[in-house]
């Protein structure tokens, strides 16, 4: 399975794990912002880009195609506003009760064959134990981090320094009320499946982030789709349902509420904005103009 739930560290919760589904490489001078300007229905124009969770240079460098833009307009909205008490807020939320451990939950087999996938990947495996299956799976599947400084960080940071109220388009609870609906089994199973699978993630990631880099949307998406294919249905199912198509509506009727008040840049995980039930294609059917941007 590919990393698209390569969310996190407990840390950095959802952010990574919400479609890290992009990561590592391409050569930068290639790389072309995925950016959208939206106007139309009597609004000041506003843009929407397609952002990629990763702190790789190559991807970050793309703020700076971002920055003018932020420029331009009154408010930004994010996926959720990466603040420390959010961060700490979903940090917690990883975490299993105090009377339970994952190593009971999973069994003994189990857990000694995440620790070795996680030892293959260089990921600590002193905290293992205490996170719920799904933070666990999110924890295998993320990118190597070391400064933590993704590229929707920079974006919210950049907002700040240019003194730019910024927004969540969804809540912390929110994202993580998707985590945890899931069923024990599933939980488990995303796991096993991640477990399995964890020696092809950096091939996998590199093969997205290329993708993400070369800035054609549709693209990405066959190219992210293509690579999920072989996940079991039932996980298929709620990384379509669950993770993309309702968040998409949520975060839809949000941004059509502040794009009808201000000018806004609405900055979210690129794979949002694919496909039918994608943001690009929602506000178009609301009546709005959405064409790629070029300077």
């Amino acid at each position: 399975m590919p990393d698209r739930i390569a969310m996190c560290r407990p840390s950095r919760g959802l952010f990574t794990a919400l479609l890290v589904l992009f990561v590592i490489s391409a050569q930068a001078g290639a790389a072309n912002g995925l950016i959208y300007r939206i106007t139309g229905n009597g609004i000041s124009p506003g843009y929407l880009v397609g952002t990629m969770h990763s702190e790789d240079p190559r991807v970050t460098a793309l703020l700076a195609e971002f920055a003018p833009l932020i420029e331009q307009v009154d408010l930004v909205a994010v996926e959720m506003v990466p603040d420390a008490v959010t961060m700490l807020a979903i940090g917690a939320a990883t975490l299993l009760p105090f009377d339970q451990s994952l190593r009971g939950l999973i069994g003994e087999e189990r857990f000694g064959a995440l620790q070795a996938a996680a030892r293959q990947r260089d990921i600590p495996t002193g905290l293992l134990d205490r996170l719920k299956p799904w933070a666990a799976a999110v924890t295998l599947g993320m990118p190597g981090s070391e400064s933590g400084r993704f590229l929707d960080m920079e974006i919210y940071l950049e907002a700040l320094r240019q003194q730019r109220r910024v927004v969540g388009l969804e809540s912390a609870a929110e994202q993580l009320k998707i985590f945890d609906d899931m069923s024990p089994a599933l939980q488990i199973r995303l796991l096993e499946d991640m477990i399995k699978n964890a020696h092809r993630l950096p091939k996998q990631l590199e093969t997205l982030t290329s993708a993400y880099l070369e800035g054609d949307l549709a693209t990405l998406d066959r190219v992210a789709r293509a690579q999920y294919a072989g996940m079991p249905s039932e996980i298929g199912r709620w990384f379509d349902e669950a993770l993309l198509e309702r968040r998409n509506v949520r975060m839809l009727e949000r941004a059509k509420g502040l794009l009808d008040q201000q000018s806004v840049l609405i900055a979210v995980g690129a794979l949002h904005l694919a496909g039918d039930s994608g943001l690009v294609a929602g506000l178009e059917g609301l009546g709005y103009r959405v064409e790629r941007w070029r300077d």
